[in-house]
């Protein structure tokens, strides 16, 4: 606070000192380098000022999360094995083509005549089925 009193009574002097100074006349160039040196000096003063303002500004608040606790370690890890639980696996089998008798009754062909009734062998094409087994489950060793 008594910080804050002295450097606005400094300030107050300053700015009456420069408005009631009594005016002159004379050379232009005159007071040139007294104007640069009282211009540095506000400079100067300007920038102590803004430095301490800076320079007491506490460091941001970060927050750190705490750790998780400590888990305890697994049974599978302990044994240097792992368990595969079971599960539904998808197989892809063949299943051959088969032969088979089939009887065709009597009927009239295209052209009108009758064919009498007989048996045909007939073969059914090999193909892959998918069929879901059940994997049971295990334990894996490393």
């Amino acid at each position: 606070m008594w910080k804050k009193l002295g450097i606005t009574i400094l300030i107050l002097t300053l700015v009456s000192l420069f408005t009631l100074a009594p005016a002159e006349a004379g050379s232009k160039t005159r007071h040139r380098w007294q104007g640069a040196a009282i211009a540095l000096g506000a400079v100067a003063l300007g920038g102590l000022l803004a430095h301490q303002i800076h320079a007491h500004t506490p460091p941001p608040v970060v927050y750190y999360p705490p750790p998780p606790p400590p888990q305890p370690e697994p049974y599978y890890y302990r044994h240097q094995s792992e368990y595969v639980p079971g599960h539904w696996e998808m197989v892809r089998e063949w299943v051959p083509g088969e032969w088979e008798r089939v009887w065709v009754p009597g009927h009239y062909d295209r052209w009108g005549n009758w064919v009498a009734g007989h048996y045909v062998e007939r073969q059914t094409p090999g193909r892959y089925v998918e069929r879901r087994v059940w994997v049971e489950g295990h334990y894996r060793r490393y």
